[in-house]
Protein backbone atom coordinates (compact mmCIF):
# COMPACT_ATOMS: atom_id res chain seq x y z
CA UNK A 1 0.00 0.00 0.00
CA UNK A 2 1.58 3.48 -1.49
CA UNK A 3 -1.56 5.66 -0.57
CA UNK A 4 -4.64 6.13 1.25
CA UNK A 5 -6.42 9.03 -0.34
CA UNK A 6 -4.44 12.26 -0.48
CA UNK A 7 -2.32 10.20 2.24
CA UNK A 8 1.45 8.76 1.35
CA UNK A 9 2.11 5.89 3.29
CA UNK A 10 4.96 5.35 4.67
CA UNK A 11 5.86 2.38 6.80
CA UNK A 12 3.38 0.15 8.92
CA UNK A 13 3.68 0.76 12.48
CA UNK A 14 0.97 -0.90 14.00
CA UNK A 15 -1.78 -3.61 14.35
CA UNK A 16 -5.31 -4.04 15.73
CA UNK A 17 -7.74 -6.54 15.92
CA UNK A 18 -9.65 -4.42 12.89
CA UNK A 19 -6.76 -2.45 11.64
CA UNK A 20 -3.81 -1.76 10.93
CA UNK A 21 -1.80 1.33 11.74
CA UNK A 22 0.51 3.48 9.26
CA UNK A 23 2.69 6.39 9.52
CA UNK A 24 1.97 8.70 6.87
CA UNK A 25 2.05 12.00 5.29
CA UNK A 26 -0.63 14.86 4.29
CA UNK A 27 1.41 16.88 1.73
CA UNK A 28 -1.32 19.02 1.82
CA UNK A 29 -0.50 20.25 5.14
CA UNK A 30 2.93 18.72 5.15
CA UNK A 31 2.19 17.04 8.22
CA UNK A 32 2.78 13.85 9.31
CA UNK A 33 0.01 11.36 10.97
CA UNK A 34 -1.33 7.81 11.81
CA UNK A 35 -3.55 6.23 9.59
CA UNK A 36 -5.88 3.49 10.59
CA UNK A 37 -6.71 1.35 8.04
CA UNK A 38 -10.17 -1.07 8.11
CA UNK A 39 -8.27 -5.37 7.62
CA UNK A 40 -9.18 -6.49 4.29
CA UNK A 41 -11.50 -9.48 5.98
CA UNK A 42 -13.76 -6.34 7.47
CA UNK A 43 -13.85 -4.08 4.64
CA UNK A 44 -16.38 -6.64 2.85
CA UNK A 45 -19.40 -6.30 5.67
CA UNK A 46 -20.91 -2.89 4.72
CA UNK A 47 -22.09 -2.24 8.36
CA UNK A 48 -19.39 -2.88 9.88
CA UNK A 49 -17.81 -0.21 7.82
CA UNK A 50 -20.53 1.96 8.07
CA UNK A 51 -20.17 1.39 11.96
CA UNK A 52 -16.30 2.17 12.01
CA UNK A 53 -16.61 5.62 10.23
CA UNK A 54 -19.75 6.62 11.59
CA UNK A 55 -18.12 6.07 15.29
CA UNK A 56 -15.04 7.25 13.96
CA UNK A 57 -16.40 10.42 13.26
CA UNK A 58 -17.99 10.51 16.73
CA UNK A 59 -14.45 10.00 18.23
CA UNK A 60 -13.32 13.17 15.85
CA UNK A 61 -15.54 15.44 17.71
CA UNK A 62 -14.09 14.75 20.93
CA UNK A 63 -10.99 17.70 21.86
CA UNK A 64 -9.50 16.48 24.93
CA UNK A 65 -5.66 17.23 26.17
CA UNK A 66 -5.82 13.45 27.24
CA UNK A 67 -7.66 12.41 23.83
CA UNK A 68 -5.61 11.52 20.88
CA UNK A 69 -6.93 13.94 18.30
CA UNK A 70 -8.36 12.61 14.72
CA UNK A 71 -7.71 15.10 11.66
CA UNK A 72 -9.69 13.31 9.25
CA UNK A 73 -12.65 10.17 8.78
CA UNK A 74 -13.24 8.91 5.45
CA UNK A 75 -13.31 5.79 2.25
CA UNK A 76 -10.48 6.26 -0.41
CA UNK A 77 -10.23 3.50 -2.88
CA UNK A 78 -12.71 1.36 -0.73
CA UNK A 79 -10.21 1.37 2.23
CA UNK A 80 -12.15 2.93 5.63
CA UNK A 81 -9.55 5.00 7.24
CA UNK A 82 -8.93 7.19 10.33
CA UNK A 83 -5.93 9.83 10.06
CA UNK A 84 -5.14 11.13 13.73
CA UNK A 85 -2.24 12.87 15.38
CA UNK A 86 0.70 10.86 15.25
CA UNK A 87 2.15 10.49 18.71
CA UNK A 88 5.66 10.38 20.67
CA UNK A 89 5.46 8.13 23.35
CA UNK A 90 5.43 4.55 24.67
CA UNK A 91 1.59 2.78 25.07
CA UNK A 92 0.94 1.53 28.27
CA UNK A 93 1.30 -2.63 27.60
CA UNK A 94 4.75 -1.92 26.13
CA UNK A 95 5.61 -0.09 29.36
CA UNK A 96 4.31 -3.04 31.47
CA UNK A 97 6.13 -5.34 30.00
CA UNK A 98 9.92 -3.30 29.99
CA UNK A 99 9.23 -1.88 33.50
CA UNK A 100 7.34 -4.60 35.14
CA UNK A 101 5.26 -1.81 37.38
CA UNK A 102 4.47 1.83 37.87
CA UNK A 103 5.61 3.86 40.98
CA UNK A 104 2.47 4.49 42.87
CA UNK A 105 2.42 8.24 42.27
CA UNK A 106 2.66 8.48 38.46
CA UNK A 107 -0.28 5.49 38.75
CA UNK A 108 -2.12 8.03 40.49
CA UNK A 109 -1.41 10.80 38.19
CA UNK A 110 -1.87 8.52 35.00
CA UNK A 111 -5.09 7.43 35.98
CA UNK A 112 -6.68 10.90 37.27
CA UNK A 113 -5.70 12.03 33.77
CA UNK A 114 -7.24 8.87 32.29
CA UNK A 115 -10.78 9.06 34.12
CA UNK A 116 -10.52 12.93 33.42
CA UNK A 117 -10.44 12.26 29.88
CA UNK A 118 -13.58 9.59 30.31
CA UNK A 119 -15.23 11.66 32.00
CA UNK A 120 -15.66 14.29 29.33
CA UNK A 121 -15.64 11.82 26.15
CA UNK A 122 -19.08 10.65 28.09
CA UNK A 123 -20.33 14.23 28.65
CA UNK A 124 -20.29 14.12 25.27
CA UNK A 125 -22.06 10.67 24.78
CA UNK A 126 -19.42 9.06 23.75
CA UNK A 127 -18.26 5.38 25.65
CA UNK A 128 -15.11 3.90 24.38
CA UNK A 129 -15.73 0.34 25.70
CA UNK A 130 -12.06 -0.83 24.71
CA UNK A 131 -9.96 0.79 27.77
CA UNK A 132 -7.43 -1.54 28.03
CA UNK A 133 -3.12 -0.68 28.42
CA UNK A 134 -2.23 -0.85 24.63
CA UNK A 135 -4.96 1.55 23.72
CA UNK A 136 -3.19 3.98 26.29
CA UNK A 137 -0.14 5.73 25.47
CA UNK A 138 2.47 7.77 27.19
CA UNK A 139 3.51 11.08 26.43
CA UNK A 140 6.15 13.99 27.93
CA UNK A 141 8.43 11.50 29.34
CA UNK A 142 5.55 9.58 31.49
CA UNK A 143 4.25 12.86 32.99
CA UNK A 144 1.30 12.31 30.51
CA UNK A 145 -1.17 9.97 29.13
CA UNK A 146 -3.31 10.32 25.94
CA UNK A 147 -6.57 7.56 24.97
CA UNK A 148 -6.53 6.08 21.89
CA UNK A 149 -9.07 3.96 19.52
CA UNK A 150 -12.15 5.43 20.01
CA UNK A 151 -13.10 3.17 17.03
CA UNK A 152 -15.53 0.76 18.51
CA UNK A 153 -17.51 3.65 20.79
CA UNK A 154 -20.81 4.61 20.08
CA UNK A 155 -22.55 7.60 21.23
CA UNK A 156 -25.02 6.61 23.96
CA UNK A 157 -28.06 5.20 23.30
CA UNK A 158 -28.12 6.26 19.54
CA UNK A 159 -28.44 3.50 16.66
CA UNK A 160 -28.95 0.72 19.24
CA UNK A 161 -30.61 -1.77 16.99
CA UNK A 162 -28.06 -1.56 13.87
CA UNK A 163 -25.35 -1.48 17.33
CA UNK A 164 -26.61 -4.97 18.29
CA UNK A 165 -27.55 -6.62 14.96
CA UNK A 166 -23.32 -5.80 14.51
CA UNK A 167 -22.27 -7.28 17.75
CA UNK A 168 -24.24 -10.68 17.35
CA UNK A 169 -21.68 -10.77 14.58
CA UNK A 170 -18.51 -9.41 16.06
CA UNK A 171 -16.31 -11.51 17.58
CA UNK A 172 -15.95 -12.00 21.23
CA UNK A 173 -12.49 -9.35 21.98
CA UNK A 174 -12.55 -7.45 18.98
CA UNK A 175 -15.18 -4.39 18.60
CA UNK A 176 -16.79 -5.23 21.43
CA UNK A 177 -13.75 -4.81 23.75
CA UNK A 178 -10.32 -7.00 24.80
CA UNK A 179 -11.62 -10.03 27.55
CA UNK A 180 -9.33 -9.29 29.90
CA UNK A 181 -10.39 -5.37 30.30
CA UNK A 182 -14.29 -6.07 30.11
CA UNK A 183 -16.62 -5.16 32.79
CA UNK A 184 -19.35 -7.76 34.12
CA UNK A 185 -22.34 -6.34 32.08
CA UNK A 186 -19.78 -6.47 28.90
CA UNK A 187 -18.89 -9.85 29.47
CA UNK A 188 -22.30 -11.10 30.60
CA UNK A 189 -23.38 -9.19 26.57
CA UNK A 190 -25.95 -6.89 28.84
CA UNK A 191 -26.50 -3.01 28.12
CA UNK A 192 -23.41 -1.22 29.24
CA UNK A 193 -23.29 2.23 29.89
CA UNK A 194 -20.01 5.24 31.04
CA UNK A 195 -19.36 2.68 34.51
CA UNK A 196 -18.71 -0.03 31.84
CA UNK A 197 -15.43 2.05 31.50
CA UNK A 198 -14.36 2.71 35.13
CA UNK A 199 -14.44 -0.75 35.61
CA UNK A 200 -11.94 -0.97 32.37
CA UNK A 201 -9.78 1.68 34.01
CA UNK A 202 -10.24 0.12 37.41
CA UNK A 203 -8.11 -3.30 35.62
CA UNK A 204 -5.93 -0.83 33.90
CA UNK A 205 -4.64 0.68 37.48
CA UNK A 206 -4.59 -2.35 38.99
CA UNK A 207 -2.37 -3.92 36.33
CA UNK A 208 -0.33 -0.27 36.86
CA UNK A 209 0.38 -0.96 40.50
CA UNK A 210 0.64 -4.20 40.69
CA UNK A 211 2.27 -5.73 37.46
CA UNK A 212 -0.21 -8.18 36.76
CA UNK A 213 -3.29 -8.92 35.32
CA UNK A 214 -6.26 -8.45 37.49
CA UNK A 215 -7.92 -11.52 35.89
CA UNK A 216 -5.28 -13.98 35.09
CA UNK A 217 -7.63 -16.35 32.97
CA UNK A 218 -6.59 -18.28 30.07
CA UNK A 219 -9.49 -18.76 28.37
CA UNK A 220 -12.54 -16.61 27.23
CA UNK A 221 -14.30 -18.80 29.55
CA UNK A 222 -12.32 -18.35 32.40
CA UNK A 223 -11.67 -14.65 32.20
CA UNK A 224 -15.59 -14.00 31.82
CA UNK A 225 -16.08 -16.62 35.48
CA UNK A 226 -13.27 -14.56 36.98
CA UNK A 227 -14.61 -10.98 35.96
CA UNK A 228 -18.00 -11.68 37.03
CA UNK A 229 -17.67 -13.99 40.08
CA UNK A 230 -14.24 -13.10 41.63
CA UNK A 231 -12.61 -10.30 43.18
CA UNK A 232 -8.64 -10.04 42.39
CA UNK A 233 -6.02 -10.10 45.42
CA UNK A 234 -6.48 -7.07 47.37
CA UNK A 235 -3.98 -3.85 46.01
CA UNK A 236 -2.87 -3.69 49.57
CA UNK A 237 -1.80 -7.74 49.29
CA UNK A 238 -0.11 -6.92 46.33
CA UNK A 239 1.27 -3.90 46.75
CA UNK A 240 2.74 -3.20 50.28
CA UNK A 241 2.40 -0.12 51.46
CA UNK A 242 0.11 0.68 48.92
CA UNK A 243 -2.26 3.58 50.71
CA UNK A 244 -5.54 2.84 51.66
CA UNK A 245 -7.10 5.72 49.81
CA UNK A 246 -5.71 4.14 46.27
CA UNK A 247 -7.11 0.66 47.85
CA UNK A 248 -10.07 2.31 47.60
CA UNK A 249 -10.29 4.35 44.04
CA UNK A 250 -9.29 0.95 42.44
CA UNK A 251 -11.63 -2.00 44.58
CA UNK A 252 -14.70 0.78 44.04
CA UNK A 253 -13.72 0.54 40.25
CA UNK A 254 -13.94 -3.07 40.39
CA UNK A 255 -17.17 -3.37 41.72
CA UNK A 256 -19.33 -6.06 40.24
CA UNK A 257 -22.55 -3.74 40.05
CA UNK A 258 -22.08 -0.97 37.97
CA UNK A 259 -24.36 0.89 40.90
CA UNK A 260 -21.45 0.48 43.82
CA UNK A 261 -18.85 2.13 41.29
CA UNK A 262 -18.33 6.18 40.90
CA UNK A 263 -20.78 7.82 40.18
CA UNK A 264 -18.32 9.24 36.75
CA UNK A 265 -15.19 9.87 35.36
CA UNK A 266 -15.27 13.24 37.35
CA UNK A 267 -15.92 11.14 41.28
CA UNK A 268 -12.92 8.83 39.58
CA UNK A 269 -10.31 12.12 39.23
CA UNK A 270 -10.93 14.51 42.03
CA UNK A 271 -10.47 11.13 44.19
CA UNK A 272 -7.00 9.84 42.42
CA UNK A 273 -6.01 13.96 42.70
CA UNK A 274 -6.55 13.62 46.33
CA UNK A 275 -4.06 10.31 46.46
CA UNK A 276 -1.79 12.06 44.10
CA UNK A 277 -1.17 15.39 46.23
CA UNK A 278 -1.02 12.70 49.52
CA UNK A 279 1.48 10.17 47.90
CA UNK A 280 3.34 13.60 46.71
CA UNK A 281 3.29 14.80 50.47
CA UNK A 282 3.84 11.37 51.44
CA UNK A 283 7.49 11.18 50.17
CA UNK A 284 9.04 14.39 52.52
CA UNK A 285 11.49 12.45 55.30
CA UNK A 286 8.71 13.82 58.32
CA UNK A 287 6.06 10.83 57.76
CA UNK A 288 6.21 8.38 60.69
CA UNK A 289 7.49 11.22 63.23
CA UNK A 290 5.34 11.95 66.43
CA UNK A 291 3.24 15.11 66.09
CA UNK A 292 5.15 16.80 69.04
CA UNK A 293 8.39 16.08 67.75
CA UNK A 294 7.58 16.67 64.21
CA UNK A 295 5.80 20.26 65.62
CA UNK A 296 9.02 20.98 67.42
CA UNK A 297 11.37 20.25 64.53
CA UNK A 298 9.24 22.61 62.55
CA UNK A 299 9.61 25.47 64.62
CA UNK A 300 13.00 25.32 65.89
CA UNK A 301 14.02 25.22 62.15
CA UNK A 302 11.77 28.00 61.79
CA UNK A 303 12.88 29.97 64.47
CA UNK A 304 16.24 29.16 64.39
CA UNK A 305 16.70 30.49 60.51
CA UNK A 306 15.04 33.44 61.90
CA UNK A 307 17.24 34.09 64.72
CA UNK A 308 19.87 33.59 62.62
CA UNK A 309 18.94 35.79 60.06
CA UNK A 310 18.13 38.82 62.83
CA UNK A 311 21.32 38.48 64.33
CA UNK A 312 23.52 38.17 61.49
CA UNK A 313 21.73 41.53 60.19
CA UNK A 314 22.33 43.04 63.88
CA UNK A 315 25.99 42.16 64.32
CA UNK A 316 26.68 43.89 60.89
CA UNK A 317 25.21 47.01 61.55
CA UNK A 318 26.79 46.91 65.02
CA UNK A 319 29.67 46.47 63.88
CA UNK A 320 29.53 48.69 61.66
CA UNK A 321 28.40 51.47 63.81
CA UNK A 322 31.12 50.51 66.48
CA UNK A 323 33.74 50.91 64.06
CA UNK A 324 32.49 54.51 62.81
CA UNK A 325 32.66 55.05 66.43
CA UNK A 326 35.94 53.86 66.81
CA UNK A 327 37.60 55.86 63.57
CA UNK A 328 35.85 58.78 64.72
CA UNK A 329 37.50 58.41 68.10
CA UNK A 330 40.90 57.98 66.20
CA UNK A 331 40.48 61.14 64.19
CA UNK A 332 40.04 63.12 67.60
CA UNK A 333 42.94 61.69 68.98
CA UNK A 334 45.06 62.41 65.88
CA UNK A 335 43.53 66.27 65.63
CA UNK A 336 44.48 66.87 69.41
CA UNK A 337 47.88 65.66 68.90
CA UNK A 338 48.47 67.69 65.66
CA UNK A 339 46.84 70.68 67.17
CA UNK A 340 49.39 70.09 70.40
CA UNK A 341 52.76 69.60 68.29
CA UNK A 342 51.94 72.44 65.39
CA UNK A 343 53.03 75.62 67.71
CA UNK A 344 56.33 73.87 68.14
CA UNK A 345 56.73 72.91 64.94
CA UNK A 346 55.78 76.37 63.17
CA UNK A 347 58.35 77.74 65.99
CA UNK A 348 61.49 74.77 65.07
CA UNK A 349 60.69 75.81 61.23
CA UNK A 350 62.13 79.11 61.43
CA UNK A 351 65.26 78.25 63.12
CA UNK A 352 68.66 76.55 62.49
CA UNK A 353 68.84 72.65 63.11
CA UNK A 354 71.07 73.73 65.98
CA UNK A 355 68.98 75.54 67.19
CA UNK A 356 65.37 73.71 67.17
CA UNK A 357 64.16 71.82 70.31
CA UNK A 358 61.74 68.84 69.61
CA UNK A 359 62.25 67.45 73.46
CA UNK A 360 58.21 68.97 74.83
CA UNK A 361 57.02 67.25 71.90
CA UNK A 362 58.64 64.45 72.38
CA UNK A 363 57.64 63.88 75.97
CA UNK A 364 53.93 64.49 75.31
CA UNK A 365 54.14 62.02 72.69
CA UNK A 366 55.62 59.23 74.94
CA UNK A 367 53.21 60.44 77.25
CA UNK A 368 49.98 60.04 74.90
CA UNK A 369 51.51 56.86 73.83
CA UNK A 370 51.15 55.30 77.47
CA UNK A 371 46.91 55.36 76.20
CA UNK A 372 46.23 51.27 75.98
CA UNK A 373 44.29 52.35 73.09
CA UNK A 374 47.46 53.80 71.47
CA UNK A 375 49.97 51.54 69.88
CA UNK A 376 52.32 54.17 67.74
CA UNK A 377 52.44 58.04 67.33
CA UNK A 378 54.97 59.64 64.68
CA UNK A 379 55.63 63.17 63.91
CA UNK A 380 57.49 64.30 60.99
CA UNK A 381 58.98 67.88 59.89
CA UNK A 382 58.00 69.99 56.97
CA UNK A 383 61.66 68.46 55.79
CA UNK A 384 60.73 64.71 55.89
CA UNK A 385 62.21 63.86 59.15
CA UNK A 386 61.22 62.05 61.77
CA UNK A 387 61.26 64.85 64.91
CA UNK A 388 59.26 62.85 67.75
CA UNK A 389 57.75 58.77 67.62
CA UNK A 390 57.19 56.49 70.38
CA UNK A 391 59.99 53.89 68.70
CA UNK A 392 62.92 56.24 70.40
CA UNK A 393 65.41 54.97 67.14
CA UNK A 394 63.10 56.19 64.82
CA UNK A 395 63.87 59.98 66.35
CA UNK A 396 65.96 62.02 63.42
CA UNK A 397 65.93 59.46 60.62
CA UNK A 398 63.96 59.98 57.42
CA UNK A 399 60.71 58.66 57.60
CA UNK A 400 60.11 55.42 55.60
CA UNK A 401 56.35 55.18 54.96
CA UNK A 402 54.02 52.41 55.38
CA UNK A 403 53.33 50.27 52.05
CA UNK A 404 50.65 47.08 51.85
CA UNK A 405 47.66 49.45 53.40
CA UNK A 406 44.28 50.39 52.57
CA UNK A 407 43.10 53.52 52.49
CA UNK A 408 39.65 53.92 54.03
CA UNK A 409 39.19 57.52 53.78
CA UNK A 410 41.11 60.71 52.72
CA UNK A 411 41.15 64.53 52.25
CA UNK A 412 43.66 66.99 51.62
CA UNK A 413 45.01 66.67 55.40
CA UNK A 414 44.12 63.85 56.43
CA UNK A 415 43.08 60.24 55.99
CA UNK A 416 42.85 56.58 57.26
CA UNK A 417 44.14 53.40 56.39
CA UNK A 418 43.89 49.63 57.40
CA UNK A 419 47.56 48.43 58.59
CA UNK A 420 48.44 44.74 57.74
CA UNK A 421 48.33 43.96 61.49
CA UNK A 422 44.36 45.03 61.26
CA UNK A 423 44.94 48.04 63.14
CA UNK A 424 44.05 51.77 61.38
CA UNK A 425 46.70 54.23 60.74
CA UNK A 426 45.25 57.93 61.26
CA UNK A 427 47.56 60.62 59.65
CA UNK A 428 46.97 64.46 59.56
CA UNK A 429 49.04 67.01 58.05
CA UNK A 430 50.11 70.18 60.20
CA UNK A 431 49.07 73.10 58.94
CA UNK A 432 49.57 76.55 60.18
CA UNK A 433 48.68 79.63 58.03
CA UNK A 434 47.52 77.93 55.31
CA UNK A 435 51.01 75.89 55.20
CA UNK A 436 52.20 72.56 55.92
CA UNK A 437 54.75 72.31 58.57
CA UNK A 438 55.11 68.42 58.42
CA UNK A 439 52.84 65.35 59.54
CA UNK A 440 51.32 63.19 62.47
CA UNK A 441 50.72 59.55 62.66
CA UNK A 442 48.69 57.51 64.62
CA UNK A 443 48.21 53.91 64.72
CA UNK A 444 45.44 52.81 66.82
CA UNK A 445 44.72 49.42 68.40
CA UNK A 446 41.82 47.75 66.90
CA UNK A 447 41.77 45.24 69.52
CA UNK A 448 39.09 46.95 71.88
CA UNK A 449 36.96 46.97 68.80
CA UNK A 450 37.28 43.60 67.95
CA UNK A 451 36.99 42.38 72.18
CA UNK A 452 33.62 45.19 72.16
CA UNK A 453 32.14 43.06 68.59
CA UNK A 454 33.31 39.84 69.94
CA UNK A 455 30.99 40.52 73.63
CA UNK A 456 28.26 41.61 72.00
CA UNK A 457 28.51 38.63 69.50
CA UNK A 458 28.55 36.20 72.57
CA UNK A 459 25.46 38.21 74.15
CA UNK A 460 23.74 38.00 71.16
CA UNK A 461 24.08 33.94 70.18
CA UNK A 462 23.51 32.90 73.90
CA UNK A 463 20.26 34.84 73.87
CA UNK A 464 19.63 33.51 70.61
CA UNK A 465 20.07 29.83 71.96
CA UNK A 466 17.37 30.52 75.70
CA UNK A 467 15.22 31.78 73.03
CA UNK A 468 15.07 28.67 70.73
CA UNK A 469 15.30 26.48 73.90
CA UNK A 470 11.72 28.02 75.04
CA UNK A 471 10.55 27.69 71.55
CA UNK A 472 11.53 24.27 71.20
CA UNK A 473 9.91 23.46 74.94
CA UNK A 474 6.34 25.39 74.03
CA UNK A 475 6.32 23.58 70.89
CA UNK A 476 6.68 20.20 72.24
CA UNK A 477 4.27 21.15 75.04
CA UNK A 478 2.00 21.84 72.50
CA UNK A 479 2.75 19.08 70.00
CA UNK A 480 1.91 16.68 73.34
CA UNK A 481 -1.36 18.37 74.20
CA UNK A 482 -2.66 18.16 70.60
CA UNK A 483 -1.42 14.28 70.44
CA UNK A 484 -2.94 13.20 73.61
CA UNK A 485 -6.36 13.57 72.39
CA UNK A 486 -5.60 13.08 69.03
CA UNK A 487 -4.76 9.60 70.55
CA UNK A 488 -8.15 9.18 72.14
CA UNK A 489 -9.96 9.63 69.49
CA UNK A 490 -7.81 7.25 67.09
CA UNK A 491 -8.18 4.24 69.87
CA UNK A 492 -11.78 5.37 70.07
CA UNK A 493 -12.15 5.08 65.75
CA UNK A 494 -9.72 2.11 65.81
CA UNK A 495 -12.35 0.13 69.13
CA UNK A 496 -15.26 1.48 67.36
CA UNK A 497 -14.09 -0.34 64.27
CA UNK A 498 -13.16 -3.83 65.59
CA UNK A 499 -16.96 -4.06 67.04
CA UNK A 500 -16.26 -2.21 70.45
CA UNK A 501 -18.70 0.28 70.14
CA UNK A 502 -20.31 0.04 73.63
CA UNK A 503 -18.51 2.99 74.88
CA UNK A 504 -18.35 6.79 74.62
CA UNK A 505 -15.44 9.29 75.15
CA UNK A 506 -15.80 11.10 78.73
CA UNK A 507 -13.93 14.68 78.88
CA UNK A 508 -14.48 18.31 79.76
CA UNK A 509 -13.19 20.17 77.18
CA UNK A 510 -14.75 22.87 75.78
CA UNK A 511 -12.42 23.25 72.62
CA UNK A 512 -12.27 21.86 69.40
CA UNK A 513 -11.22 18.80 70.65
CA UNK A 514 -14.35 18.36 73.02
CA UNK A 515 -16.97 19.57 69.91
CA UNK A 516 -14.32 16.40 68.23
CA UNK A 517 -15.31 13.86 71.18
CA UNK A 518 -19.13 14.98 71.65
CA UNK A 519 -19.47 14.46 67.53
CA UNK A 520 -17.99 10.78 67.99
CA UNK A 521 -20.52 10.10 71.09
CA UNK A 522 -23.13 10.98 68.83
CA UNK A 523 -21.85 8.92 65.92
CA UNK A 524 -21.74 6.14 67.99
CA UNK A 525 -25.36 6.47 69.64
CA UNK A 526 -26.62 6.71 66.12
CA UNK A 527 -24.71 3.36 65.02
CA UNK A 528 -25.82 1.65 68.39
CA UNK A 529 -29.62 2.79 67.66
CA UNK A 530 -29.67 1.72 64.26
CA UNK A 531 -28.41 -1.83 65.14
CA UNK A 532 -30.84 -2.22 67.98
CA UNK A 533 -33.60 -1.68 65.93
CA UNK A 534 -33.46 -4.51 63.82
CA UNK A 535 -32.99 -6.64 67.36
CA UNK A 536 -35.50 -5.06 69.32
CA UNK A 537 -37.99 -5.78 66.05
CA UNK A 538 -36.54 -9.52 66.33
CA UNK A 539 -37.29 -9.48 70.09
CA UNK A 540 -40.71 -8.72 69.44
CA UNK A 541 -42.09 -10.86 67.04
CA UNK A 542 -39.86 -13.56 68.99
CA UNK A 543 -42.64 -12.50 71.83
CA UNK A 544 -45.37 -12.83 69.99
CA UNK A 545 -44.58 -15.97 68.90
CA UNK A 546 -43.65 -17.63 71.90
CA UNK A 547 -45.29 -15.61 74.25
CA UNK A 548 -47.68 -18.28 75.81
CA UNK A 549 -50.14 -15.65 76.57
CA UNK A 550 -50.18 -14.76 73.26
CA UNK A 551 -50.66 -18.68 72.47
CA UNK A 552 -53.96 -18.30 74.37
CA UNK A 553 -57.11 -19.49 72.14
CA UNK A 554 -59.39 -17.44 71.35
CA UNK A 555 -63.14 -17.86 71.90
CA UNK A 556 -64.29 -19.99 69.30
CA UNK A 557 -61.20 -20.72 68.27
CA UNK A 558 -59.97 -23.97 69.62
CA UNK A 559 -56.22 -25.10 69.70
CA UNK A 560 -55.55 -27.56 67.26
CA UNK A 561 -53.09 -30.33 68.73
CA UNK A 562 -50.84 -32.24 66.43
CA UNK A 563 -51.25 -36.30 66.86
Amino acid sequence: MKSVGRYVIERRIGEGAMADVYRAHDPSIDRIVAIKVLKAEFRQDLGLVGRFLREARAAGALSHPNIVTIYDVGEADGFPYIAMELLDGIALDQYLRESGKMPLVQVASIGRQIAGALDYAHNMGVIHRDIKPSNIMLCNAGKSAKILDFGIARMGEADRARADQTAARTQFGQVLGTPRYMSPEQAFGLEIDHRSDLFSLGVVLYELATGQTAFAGTSIATLALQITQRKPDPLGKAVPGCPRGLQYVVDKLLAKQPEKRFASGAHVAAALKREHQALIGAADGRRGLPLQVGLTLVMGAAVGIALLLSMTTVLNRQYRAMEQMFLTSGTAITSFVANNVALRAVENAGLSPAEQDWLPMQAFIATATRDSGVREIVMVDAQGVVRGASDQARIGNRYSGASGEDELSASADQRVTATGEGDFRFVRTIRYAGQPFGRIEVVVDKAELDAAAASSRNLLIGLGIALLLVVLAISYAIGQSVARPLGRLRTALNDAASGKGDFRISHNRRDDFGRLFDAFNNLAESAEGRSAEPAAAVSLETTRIGDPIAQEPRAGHPIRRSA
